[in-house]
């Protein structure tokens, strides 16, 4: 059950990338869609869900493989996501959403590790 979070976790941290994207550079492209392609309210409810259901993955591989580094590598994730969203509405869209995309790039990189050395440990012996 513990890889299901970090599968649901690159599903959810790719889904960012792939919609912050969209939403940042596809009105410079396209103007007459930037009026229908923003809602602040789906970052923040994505971000906390993302928020609530990370620790989820991390705390059960960290206590089963020990690396320190992916942990702060997912907290550095989750601390550009979440300043993505503070950002939004203060800086032009390009700048928010490219801080959340690198936040979700460290997250989907950091739950990557994680499933592959919680697989790595789950088969070792003695």
């Amino acid at each position: 059950m513990k890889k299901v979070w970090d599968r649901l976790g690159i599903a959810f941290s790719s889904a960012c990338v792939v919609h912050c994207i969209l939403v940042a550079f596809l009105p410079i492209f396209f103007p007459a869609i930037s009026a229908y392609t923003h809602s602040t309210w789906v970052h923040v409810v994505v971000g906390f869900i993302i928020l609530f259901t990370s620790p989820l993955a991390f705390i059960p591989g960290y206590r089963k493989h020990g690396l320190t580094w992916i942990i702060g590598t997912a907290v550095s994730g989750l601390f550009f996501i979440l300043l993505g969203i503070m950002l939004e509405g203060r800086f032009s869209d390009q700048v928010s959403h490219g801080v959340s995309i690198f936040g979700s790039v460290l997250l989907v990189f950091a739950h990557a590790k994680n499933l592959q050395h919680s697989h790595r440990h789950q088969h070792q012996c003695c």
